[in-house]
């Protein structure tokens, strides 16, 4: 009955705040759902991405939560530009359980989203939390249809169905979740610092401690939120912490585990709701009022005037006696507005594209994992990117103080940021030891990774896939750089992996002439150093770069330039060198490439799959 599949754009937030994952992964539950037997594909995007040129690839386009607001974040940039380049091709848009936050008239941010969301494209808004200032002060366009609805988060039960076992007689066990301790300053409420935060909870858990109630300190994921539980629990004296939640399966099975709640954040809230788990919140914004009347448990979410011990308890001690009861409408109304857009969808003529994907793209750093995390060079990068289609893997290495090869982008405080190391505030930091690095994870989550632990996870993989590992190490001294190959040389041989497989990124002429030496068959791409900007200022450049592969009989060049123009290409087919372009971050970047004829383009965001899901 139904041909053809449609192509449906989920806009969500992708941080490491898995609160806002949880959203999207109710949302997307319920799109699927709503569109009942028509074949359809759900794309999600991070609505940070800016890589707004995807629209035109799609049926429609919906923003799977997200808030109507001008401050803290930028969702006035993010919401217009999309919504523009959806009216650029009459794509439909809704927007489904958003929050809604004050209109400021001589604020042109506000006088943007305004703009932006009385556009034709636009069909549906529901609101989570304040419709009337929707109506008011934001939608002129009577076209639209408006919907006043509880958070999709309420779907949890149904949405992680397989993920959750969900014991009714478990013992009592209370979560608390613990928020980054800016929160409430961030908000307009600086009279709740860490001392005062520190001190509300070291209050609550020997109030809990007094009743021989268990407790468990856990937090969204946010990687602030993680530091601020630490110190909480080492201000206290004891206790245990949740591991770091990886995603929102795992956030909402800790949850599911406690048979109360006293949290931060609104959607470990929500998530206990959804599930018949009572909680207390701290009203660091409204929209956490909002739920709380909303739902009929005002008097569980307190204000920051009434934040105190004594208040925390007793209602909390009130709500584990009340429980929670759920109504059909807090499901009904999110889904039927959802349905109300579904039905409306149709099957629009688009673009399409058909490329080489799997072999033009190469997973940079090991790739990027959920659109969130990048750099990393770990395990769980490289399984999730072969999981995804890649073939062609690229790796940083660099040696330890200990003169070990190890997987890590460079030894700098950007890295040491995403490790939550204290070397993230030297302005130069020196590079680690093995054990130092080995002791470290990225973004709390990720292990870090050896050169041999890779080569181990790899070895079948090249052969099988008729891979590409590409290799950088920057730019070494002489005697490290012979130290590495000395190393890497071993490596090959102890697993028995071909030469065709490893081509080794090298910044310096020292390092070919030694690579070339040393390894016979090694395959070299040479890194021209040098990009720049225009295409008139690379072409010199890159003319440099050919000459030098032609004459050392090297296979590809590589600039840091992450869009191959045809100019490029027409230097490079006359020298018969291949082209690796720099890694992109935009999916309009990685066509034009592959289309004006890289044979390598790199990628962290947008995997193999997702580009012909969305392509084609």
């Amino acid at each position: 009955m139904f041909k053809k599949k449609l192509k449906i754009l989920m806009v969500q937030t992708m941080n490491m705040n898995l609160g806002d994952t949880v959203l999207a992964d109710n949302d997307c539950f319920l799109m699927k759902k709503a569109m009942g037997k028509r074949p359809c594909d759900l794309l999600r995007y991070s609505i940070s991405s800016r890589d707004f040129s995807q629209v035109k690839y799609v049926d429609a386009v919906v923003f799977a939560g997200g808030i109507i607001k001008c401050t803290n974040e930028n969702f006035w940039i993010y919401m217009p530009e999309i919504i523009k380049e959806a009216n650029k091709y009459s794509v439909p848009v809704f927007m489904s359980a958003i929050g809604v936050e004050k209109f400021h008239p001589d604020d042109p941010r506000s006088v943007a989203l305004k703009n932006a969301l009385n556009l034709p494209c636009v069909k549906g808004i529901s609101v989570r939390d304040d419709i009337d200032t929707l109506k008011r002060d934001y939608i002129t366009n009577d076209n639209i249809k408006l919907y006043s609805v509880y958070d999709p988060a309420v779907w949890c039960p149904d949405t992680y169905k397989k993920h959750l076992n969900i014991d009714s007689k478990k013992e009592e066990l209370v979560g608390l979740g613990i928020t980054r301790e800016k929160l409430f300053s961030d908000y307009g409420n600086p009279q709740i610092d860490k001392e005062f935060q520190l001190m509300l909870w070291k209050g609550i858990i020997q109030e809990l401690d007094k009743r021989n109630v268990k407790w468990k300190v856990f937090t969204n994921g946010d990687t602030y939120d993680e530091i601020f539980a630490k110190e909480v629990l080492s201000y206290v004296g004891h206790g245990e912490k949740l591991n770091t939640p990886l995603d929102g399966i795992s956030l909402v099975k800790q949850i599911s585990q406690f048979t109360s709640v006293i949290a931060g954040r609104m959607h470990s809230n929500i998530v206990a709701f959804s599930l018949g788990i009572p909680s207390i919140g701290f009203v660091w914004n409204q929209k956490l009022k909002f739920w709380g009347e909303k739902i009929g448990y005002s008097e569980r979410f307190i204000d920051c005037d009434n934040l105190s011990v004594i208040n925390v308890i007793n209602a909390w001690n009130k709500a584990r006696v009340q429980g929670v009861i759920i109504k059909p409408e807090y499901k009904n109304g999110v889904f039927d507005a959802l349905k109300d857009f579904a039905d409306s969808i149709c099957y629009r003529e688009k673009e399409h594209e058909k490329l080489d994907f799997k072999g033009c793209m190469v997973a940079s750093s090991l790739g990027g994992i959920e659109i969130r995390y990048k750099n990393t060079n770990s395990k769980q990068a490289f399984l999730y990117s072969k999981s995804l289609g890649y073939k062609n893997f690229h790796v940083d290495m660099r040696l330890s103080t200990d003169e070990k090869l190890v997987c890590i982008n460079k030894w700098h405080k950007d890295i040491y940021k995403i490790m939550n190391h204290p070397k993230k505030d030297e302005e130069k930091p020196s590079a680690l030891t093995f054990d130092e690095f080995k002791a470290c994870k990225y973004y709390n989550r990720f292990d870090t990774l050896s050169a041999k632990e890779l080569f181990s996870l790899c070895a079948k993989t090249l052969h099988k896939r008729n891979s590409k590992l590409i290799i950088s190490f920057g730019r070494p001294s002489k005697g490290a750089f012979e130290k590495i190959i000395k190393q890497l040389k071993k490596l090959i041989r102890e697993y028995n992996i071909s030469y065709k497989n490893i081509y080794l990124r090298l910044e310096q002429q020292y390092d070919v002439e030694y690579a070339k030496k040393t390894i016979k068959d090694v395959n070299i791409i040479y890194h021209a150093t040098g990009s720049k900007d225009s295409v008139a200022e690379t072409l010199p450049v890159l003319k440099d770069a050919l000459e030098y592969c032609k004459q050392n009989d090297i296979e590809y060049v590589y600039l840091s330039n992450n869009v191959y123009e045809k100019e490029y290409h027409e230097l490079c087919s006359q020298y018969g060198v291949k082209y690796y372009t720099g890694t992109c971050v935009l999916t309009d970047k990685i066509i034009k490439n592959i289309k004006n004829g890289a044979t390598i383009t790199g990628s962290q965001y947008y995997d193999v799959k997702y580009l012909k899901r969305l392509t084609r």
